[in-house]
């Protein structure tokens, strides 16, 4: 059944919704930043695709402080997410389906040494820690903590109690008492058991109960990863193995493929990761589409849509009356292979061999532009 509004549209109002999402593009782009200790920038090729998710993270206050706005460079569009917004998707999701980035996060976390108001600072989390097991004088709990600093010790100490993290109490003539509170246990506790120990549960494993939410989580992952939908042979292809099992299970789960085990491509370059993918179905990329979609990126959407409404695999039509529409779309500046699909609303590789046969008999030129041929009238 068709549901009303899209993946984005229910994220702005479903915030465990939204992290599911927020999981996977951690894994997809973050992945290509190679100094993952130094940024929290997401990088997207799509610019409708970035408007969409940039809206989501202001809508929950995840932006960093740096991140005023949407930027753009060699054709790849990025901002900035907050510290918080890694920390809140731990502790949301609890574990990422990948092994390699998931660690990745929990470093990250355990190493921050920001000083801006957010309590995820790895000596506040110590302060926290030392505290939790008793009530500490001042000097005391700088030597039990390694600190040296005495004015950045005591902006530690003043921003956990301006959180209500901790209470200090004077104790005779210069000492200084310092005990934890209950809103600091409950914060110590829920970062040691999300962020410190790695939880066996996972809110992605909800995928394998629920249709609607692994639809959900196909479709974003479609716009960030998968190729092959206009050849109507959508598969995705990562170098994480880890990552493509098991959306590979979550798809054999609901009849979305055909496949039984992950494909490992072949490669004699040095130093070069293999890559693992497989293939959905036909059918398991409509159902896909009309529980998830439509797509934030324009033309992914397109690509969806137009095969989607194709009479059935594989139909030529009139090879003849084909080449003459294909004539006139040219000679109206259609002039791409995947231009005419859609025009035409027919597969893609269908399109080939009309064109091929008017480029034989002269009617129409190509031209190699870049990956693809640009075709002109004679």
């Amino acid at each position: 059944m068709k549901k009303s509004k899209s993946v984005y549209q229910r994220m702005y109002h479903d915030k465990k919704l939204f992290f599911l999402g927020f999981g996977v593009l951690y894994i997809t782009e973050m992945r290509r930043v190679r100094n993952l200790t130094r940024t929290s920038e997401l990088r997207i090729k799509s610019k409708e695709l970035a408007e969409t998710w940039y809206g989501l993270f202001r809508r929950y206050n995840l932006l960093s402080k740096k991140s005023k706005g949407i930027h753009v460079k060699n054709g790849i569009y990025t901002f900035g997410c907050s510290v918080l917004s890694l920390y809140e998707l731990l502790n949301v999701v609890k574990n990422l389906p990948e092994t390699e980035m998931d660690l990745n996060i929990r470093r990250r976390l355990k190493n921050i040494t920001y000083t801006g108001e957010s309590p995820l600072n790895k000596n506040r989390i110590k302060i926290l820690g030392v505290l939790k097991q008793k009530p500490f004088l001042t000097n005391e709990l700088a030597r039990k903590i390694n600190f040296c600093s005495g004015n950045v010790f005591m902006d530690h100490l003043n921003r956990l109690v301006e959180l209500d993290y901790i209470k200090r109490e004077k104790v005779g003539k210069q000492k200084v008492k310092n005990w934890i509170t209950q809103d600091g246990i409950s914060f110590i506790n829920n970062y040691i058991n999300n962020i410190e120990n790695v939880p066996t549960t996972s809110l992605y494993y909800e995928c394998f109960k629920d249709k609607q939410l692994s639809a959900d989580l196909i479709l974003i992952i479609s716009e960030l990863e998968m190729g092959g939908i206009m050849q109507r042979a959508p598969y995705l292809q990562m170098t994480s193995k880890d990552f493509v099992k098991f959306i590979l299970e979550v798809c054999k789960k609901w009849r979305w493929t055909n496949h039984t085990e992950i494909k490992k491509s072949k490669t004699n370059v040095p130093n070069w990761k293999p890559k693992y993918s497989f293939f959905l179905s036909s059918k398991g990329t409509k159902e896909i589409y009309t529980l998830a979609g439509p797509c934030a990126d324009i033309e992914k959407n397109k690509e969806f849509e137009n095969v989607l409404s194709l009479r059935k695999p594989g139909s030529h039509r009139k090879i003849n009356e084909t080449k003459e529409k294909i004539l006139k779309l040219v000679e109206n500046n259609i002039n791409t292979s995947r231009q005419l699909a859609f025009e035409l609303n027919i597969g893609i590789q269908n399109i080939q061999r009309p064109l091929a046969n008017l480029v034989e008999t002269g009617k129409l030129k190509r031209e190699k532009i870049s990956k693809g041929y640009v075709y002109e009238l004679r």
